[in-house]
Order: structure tokens, then sequence, then C-alpha cells
């Protein structure tokens, strides 16, 4: 059973995502996390003294617990590309969720707030080994031995991620996105070999 305090923080927490997924940024006030959460201003401010802190830390509680549960999935399909396939479209996956999106719009608000920036470096690099290491655990051996490994991993996150950025203002289905084949080509191609497909 959880203690009062920590469900008051996780209230607290996704009512900070939920703020800015909703109203962005400029839009996710104290006041209006403080009504999402249905918490006193007091007992918000006692965990979170500042709108950043608590903004930051709430993405982070989010993505952390998000990349963790997909680096632990185990059920993945035995065959080499099925299992490539289901790993890349997992990945996909996470480029649609809340916590993607309300880290999209704190980087975005730290581009002209260096404290905000200051307080999002050191988080963000944390959650980005995180992710490294989630998406080695989707991938598993052998295809992690591979030589272009490295280079798959990163490319995938990061085109996904920018195509990822283009849903903000043209809404579509992500299952038919045009790239996930050839996110999926590419990861076959360079983990498998183009004569092992």
């Amino acid at each position: 059973m959880q203690s009062r305090s920590l469900v008051t923080q996780n209230r607290i927490l996704n009512a900070a995502v939920q703020a800015l997924v909703e109203f962005g940024y400029a839009g996710a006030s104290t006041v209006k996390i403080q009504e999402l959460a249905d918490v006193s201003r007091g007992r918000m401010l006692h965990q979170y003294p500042s709108r950043d802190e608590l903004l930051v830390a709430a993405v982070q509680h989010l993505a952390s617990a998000r990349v963790d549960d997909a680096g632990a999935q185990v059920d993945w399909p035995a065959a080499p590309g099925a299992r490539i396939c289901a790993v890349v479209d997992a990945m996909w996956s996470t480029y649609q969720q809340d916590y993607f999106w309300a880290a999209t719009e704190l980087w975005i608000g730290a581009r002209h707030n260096d404290g905000l920036r200051r307080a999002l470096v050191p988080v963000e690099r944390a959650l980005n080994k995180r992710v490294r290491t989630a998406t080695d655990a989707m991938f598993g051996v052998p295809f992690i031995d591979a030589p272009a490994y490295p280079v798959v991993r990163e490319l995938l996150n990061t085109s996904m991620r920018g195509v990822a950025l283009t849903y903000a203002f043209d809404r579509r289905r992500p299952s038919s996105e045009p790239d996930l084949a050839l996110w999926k080509d590419l990861a076959l191609d360079r983990l498998l070999g183009p004569d092992c497909r």
C-alpha cells in the first residue's frame, strides 16, 4: 500500500504531465496543475517549490517508468526478422505517448529559459541512457552485437522523434506512418544483412 504522501506526489506528477500535454509549457501553470491534481497549493509547493522543478520531475517520472516498462518486455517473436520488426513497432509507439509530448513541451520551453535548460540537461542525459538500455534489451542478443547496431539504434530514435513532431500539426494514424516500413527495412538490412531477410 502506498503512503498518502506518495499517492499525492503521483497525482501531482500525473497532473503536471497532463497540463503540459493539454496546455503546453506556457499554459502549464501551478494553478492549473493544482486544479488537475485536486490538491492544496501548500501541499504541492511543499513537494515542488518551483514550477519548472515540478514539470521536469513529472516528465522524468512518467518517461522513466514507461521506458523501463518497454525494456522489460520479454515476449518478443522468436524469428529474427519478426523480432526486429516488432521492436521497431514498439519504439515507434513510444513517440505517441503523453510523456513524449510533455518532454517536447519542456524542450521547447528550455530554448528560451536558462533555468529550465539547466534543470533539464542532466535529466535528459539520464533518460537517454535509460532509452538506450531499454532499446538494447528490446533488440537483445545477437542484434546488439552487430557492428551497425549503435548507429541503427540512434538513427531509429532520432528519426522517429523528428517524424513524431510532425504529428503535432498533421494528425494521422501512427500505424500508417510511411516511414515505419523504411525503418524496419533499414534495421533488417543492417542487423541481419540484405541476404538474410
